[in-house]
């Protein structure tokens, strides 16, 4: 069970990490290249959406699934040794990881298509409402995918840790006969 605790931590630290580095430096450093070197907001954001659309499959097929995995497998083992009870929060934490990860995932693509349908039927009025609503909107989501990602690494290294201290499964199971 560490391992596959130790795994999860590790898997979700990627994903926190994708998406910090992504918000907090990528995105800030490209839009200021931008208006420095001349294509402007909306070629640094057409370039964002695209990278970070990118990133959603990325961190869907190396990170979201194998997380998804592993907590079946450990809602699969509490579920055995300890009973349903036990494996209720691996079950909800795979709730919890799948909707953050659609969620992003439905932004972005929503950004995607109407920024596509913006290029080919310009309209200013809806442009900005664009790019005010969508930008908190999506800054939104994927803060809370952020966090979703360190609540699930730190569940998951706290698992670890009371794995560590608990006896056996073998040594649970004779003192349960007992």
């Amino acid at each position: 069970m560490i391992a596959l605790y130790a795994a999860v931590a590790a898997l979700a630290c990627a994903w926190l990490a994708g998406d910090a580095v992504l918000g907090l430096i990528v995105a800030p450093r490209l839009f200021v290249l931008a208006a420095e070197q001349g294509p402007g907001a909306a070629f640094a954001g057409l370039v964002f959406g695209d990278v970070l659309s990118r990133w959603v499959v990325i961190a869907g097929l190396t990170c979201v699934i194998p997380i998804t995995v592993l907590l079946g497998i450990a809602a699969g083992r509490r579920l055995k040794q300890l009973g349903w009870r036990a494996a209720v929060v691996p079950l909800l934490a795979i709730i919890v990881v799948l909707s953050a990860h659609v969620m992003t995932a439905t932004t972005v693509d929503l950004g995607q298509r109407t920024a596509r349908e913006l290029r080919e039927h310009p309209d200013p009025a809806r442009l900005e409402r664009f790019r005010g609503e969508f930008h908190a909107r999506s800054r939104t989501v994927v803060g809370l995918e952020m966090l979703t990602a360190l609540a699930l690494a730190i569940g998951a290294i706290s698992g670890s840790e009371r794995t560590l201290r608990s006896p056996p499964s073998h040594a649970w199971r004779q003192q349960a006969a007992s």
